[in-house]
């Protein structure tokens, strides 16, 4: 086991749990900054290995996606869709570090 080794299901919990904030009145603004926090928390949990980092922000990605259907809430689709958009910025940059910048 990897001493940064984290739990997926955790933040796509928590995600979850933001976007019901959300569709239950929380306002939007407040719901996609503290996404963005929590995003920020896992990046920092990673550690520095540029393919553990896209690895796991993919394994994020496809949790969501579990969640994410045409038959959603529109305010629930909102907040998911904002960390997707977050998260693949967050892969893309591993991605690109990773291949452009030898560690």
């Amino acid at each position: 086991m990897r001493e940064n080794e984290i739990d997926i299901h955790y933040y796509a919990t928590e995600i979850r749990k933001l976007a019901a904030s959300h569709q239950a009145g929380e306002t939007l603004s407040d719901v996609k900054a503290r996404v963005d926090s929590l995003i920020q928390l896992m990046k920092e949990s990673l550690g520095s290995d540029k393919a553990w980092q896209a690895k796991n922000w993919e394994a994020l990605l496809d949790q969501l996606n579990i969640y994410l259907t045409n038959k959603v809430d529109p305010k629930w689709m909102t907040v998911i869709s904002h960390a997707k958009f977050r998260i693949k910025s967050r892969r893309q940059t591993a991605i690109y570090s990773r291949k452009h910048f030898k560690q």
